[in-house]
């Protein structure tokens, strides 16, 4: 091979590395990422908690689906009432009442959740693992009755993730007697700006028998808008172009 074609060579690889490194660079986007989203920290360094909330390992009996630990949740000893959770969250009072997904959620009595706030763009994708646990009794008896449930928060938007006349549950190898085993939430943001993210778990009308969420792997994944990778593909273009360019030179 000649100087001048091991140059040209050079050349074209050069120009795909920094394709490749300026796309890397692109999808990682560490300003938007969630922190201590699979609480490997092994605490709730950078959340803001309230009620009974704690870190699990495996020896839990259920989880983690991502790393060592995962955080958990309950309406045990320790956990508040809706009026405190709500004002936590920067809720509007009675949104924990009437959650369009969870029709027979009435009277939310006193729970625990996690908060954090972060930044996201348009087509930004957030997305957790939850396993909810309870010792209620489950949907073969009356669902407007002591119906324990679990919810995300987003800003002040507020969906359901499972109650207790959820279809999905399963006998438990925890403390608790029934669970859903894991299930994944996912969300796309329609607008950029700052969110805040809770996620908790209530009782419902009474405070005799617990339930409790397990959360793992929340993640924000972020989509490269339409003019950033028209750019990576010039910058693509250009370094390929060069090389040819010198080739033919």
């Amino acid at each position: 091979m000649s100087t001048r074609q091991l140059f040209n060579v050079l050349t074209l690889c050069s120009g795909t590395v920094s394709l490749v490194s300026a796309a890397t660079l692109l999808s990682a986007n560490p300003a938007l990422a969630i922190v201590n989203g699979s609480f490997e920290t092994g605490d709730f360094t950078e959340w803001a908690t309230i009620g009974n909330t704690s870190i699990e390992t495996a020896a839990f009996g259920s989880g983690p689906t991502d790393g060592d630990f995962q955080a958990l949740l309950t309406t045990d000893f320790g956990s508040v009432p809706v009026s405190d959770l709500e004002t936590f969250l920067g809720l509007t009072a009675g949104s924990l009442a009437t959650i369009p997904n969870l029709p027979n959620v009435g009277t939310p009595t006193e729970g625990s959740a996690i908060q954090q706030t972060f930044t996201a763009h348009a087509g930004d994708v957030l997305s957790f693992d939850w396993n909810f646990l309870t010792n209620e009794s489950t949907s073969s008896f009356t669902p407007e009755v002591f119906n324990d449930f679990s919810f995300v928060s987003i800003a002040k938007m507020v969906d359901g993730l499972a109650d207790t006349n959820s279809p999905l549950f399963i006998t438990s190898l925890t403390r608790f007697f029934q669970e859903t085993g894991f299930q994944s939430f996912s969300y796309t943001f329609e607008t950029s700006g700052s969110f805040s993210l809770g996620i908790g778990v209530f009782d419902e009308d009474d405070t005799a028998f617990s339930s409790g969420l397990l959360i793992d792997n929340i993640e924000l994944t972020s989509v490269p808008e339409p003019a950033s990778i028209l750019g990576l593909l010039a910058l693509g273009a250009l370094g390929t172009g060069t090389a040819f360019k010198k080739k033919t030179a």
